[in-house]
């Protein structure tokens, strides 16, 4: 039976939820992924604009030609593309049903394509190189060396953070009471007088006027009394599980003036298997670095947020695939894309040579071994002078400074394989429960 225009918004309202926009002729509404589409409410046929690309062969749809809207404004202002913009009629409820999972699904490269291809391995080597050139060591895991040293305090962050919000503990009868806006702001406002917690991914200090707080909005609404109800309704769906995600992210978007870093950092707080802070300036120069078109800088929609995070899903996959490490998390892709931004802005300032960066990273069984090997030498060296004893010892002098005796040890490992040059064996490196000392690496 072919569906009417009223019979499809039905249907459109009980998959999708209300609509994001309704005026005269047009009725939008938000799919799970973020996309929006929009339905003409006095036609005599159910037709639909939707974003590119046009709908592959499905029985119960068919593809019509393009046509202009004038009302399809504000949140669907990216459905007016003149005569370019996609549209299907619908005209059974299977039809439309599979539609809207392909839908969900495909982008403008094609039906359910993935994110776009890129040359990971250049960019691994090219991190390795910006690590070499700061002196520090090279990335061999996520617990050890700069990246841990600079990342590892994310889970600790969250922990606490979660702690401070306490979702399991809201009451839906306390929403405009004020208590939940105050959880969620002491989860925000994190500042250890010791140690590294302090909450670095949203910008919250009062540094540069309160104008530029990502939060703002949030301390505001303590003080109107609608707002403050609304911001807390708002949040409780979020955390409660009250609305699709999708649909939690752009009403809380544009209750805070789109402040891309407050919402993913919320959402890192609801879920971090699933989403991950953001700090558009820097993740930005990694993608153009890597030449990725995804920006995030004023992007801050659901489906941009989407993009990000299946981008660092797929680079979980290259992570594990080039550097041999297994159980890869969300985070720990993260962390790779933000040092890697971070070295690279150290790069375009010209701060990355010259040794800066020797410091604040976490030493791993290997490289405990590399700067005990390096005392070793220089011991040795400052014990032979020259001196008379019985014997006069051979003067032994090192002609290199201590970073580049340290690179040098760090080579000679790397081109034994780990390996005895003399016995061929296999290194066994300083950790509790050490080898016995014939089977350590030494010079």
């Amino acid at each position: 039976m072919t569906l009417s225009v009223l019979e499809t918004t039905n249907l459109l309202e009980k998959k999708l939820g209300r609509p994001i926009k309704s005026v005269a002729y047009a009725r939008g509404f938000r799919t799970k992924s973020g996309k929006v589409l929009a339905i003409h409410p006095t036609q005599k046929s159910p037709r639909i604009w939707h974003q590119p690309p046009e709908a592959p062969e499905i029985s119960g749809i068919r593809n019509i030609d393009p046509a202009k809207n004038d009302d399809l404004v504000g949140e669907l202002s990216i459905l007016q593309k003149g005569h370019g913009t996609p549209r299907v009629q619908i005209e059974t409820e299977e039809g439309l049903a599979e539609f809207l999972r392909w839908y969900d699904c495909a982008n403008d490269k094609g039906v359910g394509a993935k994110n776009e291809l890129f040359d990971f391995e250049t960019a691994y080597l090219h991190f390795q190189d910006l690590l070499h050139r700061r002196s520090a060591p090279p990335f061999t895991g996520f617990d050890e060396g700069l990246i841990a040293g600079w990342e590892n305090y994310k889970p600790r962050l969250r922990d606490l953070a979660l702690d401070r919000l306490a979702p399991s503990s809201w009451q839906e009868e306390k929403i405009g009471s004020g208590e939940i806006l105050n959880h969620v702001i002491e989860a925000i406002e994190i500042q250890a007088p010791h140690g590294d917690l302090t909450n670095n991914l949203v910008f919250w200090q009062n540094r540069f006027g309160h104008a530029n707080r990502d939060h703002k909005a949030l301390l505001e609404a303590r003080d109107d009394a609608r707002r403050h109800k609304e911001m807390e309704g708002l949040l409780f769906d979020l955390f409660q599980d009250r609305a699709e995600d999708a649909n939690a992210f752009e009403a809380l978007a544009d209750a805070t003036q789109r402040k891309y870093p407050l919402i993913a950092y919320l959402f890192f707080l609801k879920d971090m298997d699933r989403y991950m802070p953001i700090q558009p300036t820097g993740f930005d120069r990694v993608f153009r670095q890597m030449g990725l078109e995804l920006r995030t800088l004023r992007n801050c929609s659901w489906q941009n947020y989407s993009e990000f995070n299946h981008l660092l899903g797929d680079l979980r996959s290259e992570i594990s695939r080039i550097s041999g490490l297994k159980n890869v998390r969300l985070i720990d892709a993260h962390s790779f894309l933000w040092v890697y931004g971070t070295l690279l802005k150290e790069l375009a300032e010209g701060t990355l040579d010259g040794g800066s960066g020797a410091d604040g990273f976490l030493l791993g069984a290997q490289e405990k071994s590399i700067i005990e090997i390096k005392h070793s030498v220089l011991d040795t060296v400052s014990k032979s002078i020259g001196q008379v004893a019985e014997r006069k010892v051979k003067n032994k002098e090192l002609h290199m400074s201590e970073p580049e005796l340290e690179k040098r040890i760090r080579k000679l490992l790397e081109i034994q394989g780990g390996r005895c040059a003399i016995t061929g064996l296999p290194f066994q490196y300083r950790v509790s429960g050490a080898p016995p000392p014939h089977f350590r690496a030494d010079v």
